[in-house]
């Protein structure tokens, strides 16, 4: 398992998308204005919380209320619910919306609880529905512009190279097949009766008719895929009954449809979305209902009666696939983001599944979380909970039933990888090491703050300088990418901009430190828990606070020094606070809850043991001093008190924030609980700072209701 990767992060929205691309939304002609007050049944809004935020709206309010004042109705699908919308719509007077999942929607079963990031909202039709016209359709008979054919151009490129799919949480592997002379053609089968079957003009004798051409087909192959709920036993499928037949393979495998379109030449369907899965990757495609991808001369067409004639009728015209997928993953559906609840592009919107499926392949596997403080579970969980994996807790010593269960284990920090009295397994479990991020949260661990990052290591601690770590293997090792570069450059003047550190807290006033200073240059020194683990496996010699200031007061008589106590020790969360006579006096100047960004700002240099303050320093330009060996020393950034143990190369400073903030830890919406970027996690603290928000209110903010 690999814990370290790289991840696109766009700068900026394309310039071919215009200077406010969020205008585009509103300026369809379709859809609801931006700012729109509209009501949508309780259910609905519980099961799909983004509708607002997608919208671009003011207020998603109860339509059981129905004489609340409104600017229009919203429903899901076609269902019962969403008919009494219709109808409530009708009655008042109002627009009507229909809503349904997009066609890149998340890395997930919605089912499950994943969130989209695109849906549609059509006040015609809905796409599925074949018997009457959609926006959709209306979009397929106009022409695309040259700007939007390219970037439709350049967005199916990424989606065939990244293999993205509309729920992107299937694995991903070789499929091994005997050898053929013949056609290898797919068939792919759906549940029975499923709206997706009889909305696109078809039904059983569909499937027999898929089939009985099949068989036609001289020295053909016929492969059958499943649907995940057959093979569950939750559902009928149309094509069950040909598993006796000769000839006939069924792929029973929940597998990425991209693995199935490596191997086959041809997918037949009725209505399955599999088919747009195809015609992406250039695989011809057959169809025996009307899809919203039939008709346009994109597919070969078999479907009969009385819808699908109708249907293929309205569709009057032949659209290439760049025009297809302008319409379909341009024009057609919203873009929202899950993690910010702001509308985005689908560029962006690709960008973010990427990122959550890769979360989601590297988390695969059962975990089992020994010793945990309770308080701690929800992060924990959040952090490696996702569709391919499993999160238990248990108590400091684990049975070995429980080992058993698991892929790995995991601890927090330093502590030992097996409690004693445990009987080693014959395979022991992969030992993962858990410990806060570098931006943790705007608060404190020990004050319970949840945390919005967290590093995960296979190897070791980083800040174990005795042994080797993930994060210094990495740092070691890594062949650094201009865009990550790049990255970490716009990184690191984000941080300097909102005067971002490790926690973030509620600073007191600062004093006029220069003026203090009187011309005198000034020293920062950075105060540490005394039995903090850094300082014991950092290499530090057990050096005090006390005997840390003495030192730099030797080798700086002349300057102004300034003792930042650690915040842990004024909060009274951990013991060990200096005596404060000698500390003032030794130090012409002693802080404690003061604005850490400031007081770097105004620092010619800082001295530290380990302190993660020295890290902080470095991303502001200032000279660093370390008397032990943090994370951050012995790549060439700063002055050096004690060798490394194992060799160290040069990095630049954008190498080190690369590979320190990007590359290494893991990150968490504090807001959504969704796995994210440190650039949201930064955007959130600086939005969110001060504000004091309490159980009720946060949980609120997750579902959409409370800002």
């Amino acid at each position: 398992m690999a814990f370290a990767r790289t991840l696109p992060i766009r700068e900026t929205i394309p310039a071919s998308l215009g200077t406010d691309f969020i205008g585009t939304f509103a300026s369809t002609g379709w859809l609801p204005p931006q700012g729109s007050e509209l009501l949508a049944f309780l259910p609905t809004q519980l099961r799909f919380p983004l509708i607002g935020p997608a919208l671009g709206a003011k207020a998603i309010k109860s339509a059981e209320f129905a004489w609340t004042d409104a600017d229009g109705v919203v429903g899901w699908g076609e269902k019962p619910l969403a008919r009494m919308a219709q109808t409530l719509a009708r009655l008042r007077g109002l627009p009507y919306w229909s809503l349904e999942d997009g066609f890149l929607r998340s890395v997930g079963l919605g089912k499950t609880g994943a969130p989209p990031v695109s849906m549609v909202a059509d006040d015609v039709g809905i796409y599925f529905n074949a018997a009457k016209p959609s926006r959709l359709e209306e979009l397929l008979l106009r022409d695309a512009n040259k700007p939007e054919l390219e970037r439709a151009r350049n967005l199916r490129h990424q989606i065939v190279v990244e293999r993205l799919t509309k729920y992107n949480h299937l694995l991903d592997y070789p499929v091994s097949l005997p050898a053929s002379r013949g056609r290898r053609i797919l068939l792919i089968d759906q549940v029975a009766g499923d709206y997706s079957v009889t909305g696109a003009g078809a039904n059983e004798q569909s499937f027999r008719h898929m089939w009985q051409e099949a068989r036609a087909v001289p020295g053909a192959t016929v492969l059958v895929k499943s649907h995940p709920d057959i093979v569950a036993g939750f559902a009928r499928g149309y094509l069950s009954h040909l598993a006796d037949e000769p000839n006939v393979r069924f792929i029973d495998e929940n597998i990425s449809p991209h693995a199935l379109l490596d191997v086959v030449d041809e997918v037949w369907t009725v209505s399955s979305q599999f088919g747009f899965d195809a015609l992406m990757r250039s695989v011809p495609v057959t169809t025996f209902g009307v899809p919203f991808y039939a008709g346009w001369g994109l597919t070969q067409d078999w479907a009969e009666g009385e819808i699908a004639s109708a249907a293929l009728r309205r569709r009057n015209r032949k659209v290439d696939l760049d025009a297809f997928v302008a319409a379909t993953l341009l024009q057609y559906p919203l873009y929202v983001d899950p993690v910010t609840r702001m509308q985005t592009t689908a560029e962006k919107a690709i960008d973010r599944l990427i990122a959550w499926r890769h979360h989601a392949l590297e988390r695969r596997g059962r975990y089992l979380c020994a010793g945990f403080s309770r308080h701690k579970w929800p992060t924990v969980r959040g952090f490696l909970q996702g569709p391919l994996s499993q999160v238990t807790f248990c108590s400091e010593t684990p049975s070995n039933e429980q080992l058993a269960k698991a892929d790995y284990l995991v601890r927090w920090g330093h502590k030992t990888p097996m409690p004693d009295g445990v009987p080693p397994l014959s395979l022991p479990l992969p030992v993962l090491r858990m410990e806060d991020g570098f931006i943790r949260s705007a608060g404190l661990g020990a004050s319970l703050t949840p945390a919005s990052s967290l590093c995960i290591d296979r190897e070791g601690i980083y800040y174990d300088a005795t042994s080797e770590s993930g994060l210094e293997r990495l740092l070691r090792t890594a062949k650094f990418n201009p865009d990550v570069l790049a990255r970490a450059v716009r990184l690191r003047q984000q941080i300097v901009r909102h005067g971002i550190t490790k926690y973030n807290l509620d600073a007191d006033e600062s004093p006029d430190y220069r003026e203090l200073a009187g011309g005198r240059p000034i020293i920062l020194v950075a105060g540490q828990v005394p039995d903090d683990a850094s300082l014991r496996l950092g290499l530090t010699n057990c050096v005090s606070n006390i005997d840390l200031l003495r030192i730099v007061r030797r080798r700086q008589p002349d300057a102004f020094l300034i003792y930042k106590e650690h915040p842990d020790l004024l909060a009274g969360k951990r013991k060990g606070l200096s005596d404060a006579a000698l500390l003032h006096e030794i130090a012409d100047l002693v802080v404690g809850n003061v604005a850490v960004g400031e007081l770097l700002d105004v620092s010619d240099e800082v001295h530290v043991a380990t302190s993660q303050m020295g890290f902080e320093a470095l991303i502001r330009g200032r000279p660093v001093s370390c008397y032990g060996l943090p994370f951050y020393a012995g790549w060439g950034l700063t002055r050096d008190g004690v060798t490394p143990l194992r060799p160290r190369r040069k990095l630049s400073l954008d190498q080190l924030i690369a590979g320190v903030l990007i590359l290494y830890p893991r990150y968490l919406s504090g807001n959504t609980g969704l796995p994210c970027e440190v650039e949201d996690v930064i955007n959130e603290i600086h939005r969110t700072r001060g504000e004091k928000r309490n159980f009720i209110r946060r949980s609120l903010h997750r579902l959409g209701w409370a800002r």
